[in-house]
């Protein structure tokens, strides 16, 4: 982009505070950042970037601008005011240093300089309260009567206090704590917004409240506070806790764990902290560091931690340690028989094995052990053909339909009985629950149905203009994998078992590491760069980054089949980057694919477009588009799958196939049921069964109930008939 006249910037910066007020961030921050670009002195811009990313969860993004800010306006509070808060929530000791170092000399009053410098100087882990006399004894007397569990007397003190002075805070937090201890969270909650109106720097209080929010499944709503709770109190222990299992709830486990790491440094014999680092790993992907942090609660509790023995099979099974993580299953339900996690955990790890059988019995007993959670019953009948009459349908619909029930559990629970009622022929009862709960998985899960388009606009003009039939990189790595890649639910996972049954192949799964590192070479800032921009060492780079992480996790001694979903973004940068990799696309008919992806949930915070029928049709819109693209720009340099042809005649199109991938026929490639690898994706039970061609057409059982997407697929041009 040009530079900006006096004009444009003063446009630009008007549209982003615009942007920002509606919550469109991403536009927001291309505007301030071509601001910046033509006026890197502009302290307002760097400003409001900074501003975008603590809103936006993306902390670590806002140091350096809002560094940047303090040095172009010195004197300016509400600068230092956000670098503060961006360093409790996205910084590091270093970055700490820095800031305590830069704040000395800044000419800020000396009241707010030493309220910052303390949060981080004196390691702050609560609010900063004072109290003389009497209040002092009657929050002395409440705190005392909290910490020996005596609620009731703790509530009755906490009322006869505020009626006496209705704007004492700690009376206000401790009586929505003696609630919210008896599981009257509704009823909490409005105590803890008292007290917060009362105080607004109460961290506790909003901790509380962030927490309470979270258990009423109301993740968007609780990060607020629990982000200010932090951000006043850096070193608060439960607070960042709480603060990274909501950000992982919303899918933005990563942006929780700069907190857990400070927590894990202030704290590093506490088992609970390096549970909670653990675990943030663990849902931000991170599996072999989720499996050191874990190892180490595990030490610190002496094995005798059910919950961190659990989460430690998990990371482990991920990372394809299948005897460690079975073996952790074990040691944690001998150290607690009724761990929810280790005995739904042991059951999903069984069935990624294939051995649904040994699985059945653990989830039964999961059932009594969690009875209304609704996440063991999704699971147990994904895998599970329900046949009418079987006593789990009329259990769940019981369970749907209790009053309390968390919207997750209901969420969970609604797709289980729909699938079941669909495996039972009771069609006209599916919709009932199908639509339901994917309207629960939008309220739970906010998604902004513009950012994907914006986000895939933004990478065909970053491939705008790029050779990729011509360009050579040179020094790139030898590894030949076997990429398969398409939309969730189109057959993948059964293309790629059908390879990997092959004796030459390992199948990976869904590995993700490629697009992860594609995504990392291309984002500049909070936009991407042109690939024209990106040097061939770069390039070579990315794919020698990729083959090292491969050959280390699966071995180099088989062809790798990976089975990584949105590579399909990124095939003319995986082409050039592993020139001998091949790559298999597969396609579906929209109207069958996009059904089974409303029919499923997918992992937290993962394709949340699927849960509304126009939403799936204008994202497959934009993967038809991006093929088309590639297949224009890389004539030859893919293989595609029509999964239709392939289900209704096997031989030919599995021939054809295996040949694609540059391999010699066998036989056992018909026989995909046989191979016994592991599958972790929601297909894990039916590529246990021969190939079949019952779900072709599918989508005529429900015609009626899909007429939404019917009539935009038409709409769009994307089906003829």
């Amino acid at each position: 982009m040009p530079p900006l006249t006096n004009d444009q910037i003063k446009s630009f910066y008007a549209a982003a505070l615009k942007d920002i007020m509606a919550k469109r961030f991403d536009e927001a921050l291309k505007r301030l950042e071509a601001i910046v670009e033509t006026n890197p002195n502009l302290a307002e811009a760097h400003y409001q970037v900074g501003r975008v990313a603590i809103e936006s969860n993306r902390a670590k993004l806002a140091l350096k601008p809002l560094r940047s800010a303090a040095r172009l306006k010195p004197a300016e509070s509400a600068i230092w005011i956000s670098w503060a808060e961006a360093l409790a929530l996205g910084g590091n000791a270093e970055d700490e240093t820095e800031f305590l170092a830069a704040i000395k000399g800044a000419s800020l009053r000396p009241e707010l300089r030493i309220e910052l410098q303390d949060r981080f100087a004196a390691k702050r882990a609560k609010s900063q309260r004072s109290g003389v006399g009497q209040k002092a004894r009657d929050t002395a007397r409440l705190l005392d009567l909290m910490g020996k569990g005596d609620f009731e007397k703790a509530e009755a003190l906490a009322s006869a206090l505020l009626r006496q002075d209705p704007e004492l805070a700690v009376a206000a937090n401790v009586l929505g704590g003696t609630k919210a201890m008896r599981g009257r969270l509704a009823e909490a909650a409005p105590h803890f917004r008292h007290a917060i109106k009362i105080d607004p720097g109460y961290a506790e209080a909003h901790d509380n409240l962030g927490r309470i929010l979270m258990q009423l499944h109301q993740p968007a709503e609780a990060v607020p506070h629990l982000r200010q709770a932090v951000i006043v109190a850096p070193y608060m222990v439960s607070a960042i806790i709480n603060l990274a299992a909501c950000l992982a709830l919303l899918g933005q486990a990563q942006a929780g764990i700069p907190p857990l790491e400070r927590a894990v440094a202030a704290n590093p014999k506490s088992p609970t902290c390096w549970l909670a680092l653990g675990n943030a790993h663990t849902r931000a992907r991170n599996y072999a560091k989720a499996e050191t942090a874990l190892e180490k609660a595990v030490e610190l509790s002496d094995g005798k931690m059910a919950e961190a023995l659990g989460m430690l099979a998990q990371a482990q099974a991920r990372l394809g340690k299948d005897e460690s993580a079975l073996e952790n299953y074990e040691r944690a339900l001998a150290a607690d028989p009724n761990s929810p996690i280790a005995t739904g955990g042991k059951a999903m790890a069984l069935q990624t094995l294939g051995r649904f059988e040994e699985a059945r019995p653990l989830f039964l007993r999961a059932f009594e052990i969690d009875p209304t959670n609704g996440e063991n019953y999704r699971s147990y009948i994904a895998a599970h053909k329900t046949k009418a009459g079987d006593p789990v349908i009329d259990r769940m619909i019981n369970i749907y339909n209790q009053k309390g029930l968390s919207d997750f559990d209901r969420m969970n629970l609604g797709f289980a009985i729909a699938k079941a009622l669909e495996d039972t022929k009771d069609d006209g009862r599916v919709f009932g629950y199908l639509d339901a709960a994917n309207a629960l998985m939008r309220k739970i899960f906010a998604y902004d149905p513009h950012s994907q388009i914006r986000e895939r606009e933004a990478l065909r003009a970053a491939y705008a203009g790029s050779d990729w039939s011509g360009r050579i990189v040179a020094d790139t790595t030898d590894y030949a994998p076997i990429f398969v890649t398409g939309m969730p639910r189109s057959g993948t996972t059964l293309v790629e078992q059908i390879i990997s049954s092959h004796s030459r192949v390992r199948g990976a799964g869904e590995v993700g590491k490629i697009t992860g590192l594609a995504q990392k070479l291309l984002t500049k800032g909070t936009g991407l760069r042109a690939i024209s921009s990106v040097s061939d060492s770069e390039i070579a780079g990315l794919g020698r980054e990729y083959a090292a992480f491969m050959r280390e996790r699966f071995g180099d001694e088989l062809l790798a089949s990976d089975k990584s979903i949105q590579t399909y973004l990124y095939l003319g940068l995986v082409k050039l980057a592993i020139p001998n990799a091949r790559i298999v696309v597969v396609r579906r008919d929209p109207r069958d694919n996009l059904l089974s992806m409303y029919k499923n949930k997918f992992p937290d915070g993962a394709h949340l477009y699927a849960y509304d029928q126009h939403d799936l049709v204008v994202l497959y819109e934009t993967f038809v588009q991006i093929v088309d693209y590639w297949r224009e720009v890389m004539p030859g340099e893919f293989y595609e799958v029509d999964y239709d042809k392939l289900v209704a005649d096997p031989e030919p199109e599995t021939r054809k196939l295996i040949a694609a991938c540059g391999l010699e026929w066998e036989d056992a490639c018909l026989r995909p049921e046989d191979n016994d690898r592991k599958v972790e994706t929601l297909s894990l039970y039916q590529v246990r069964q021969p190939i079949s061609k019952s779900s072709v057409k599918g989508w005529k059982r429900f015609e009626k109930d899909l007429k939404p997407m019917l009539d935009e697929l038409k709409a769009r041009g994307l089906v003829s008939d």
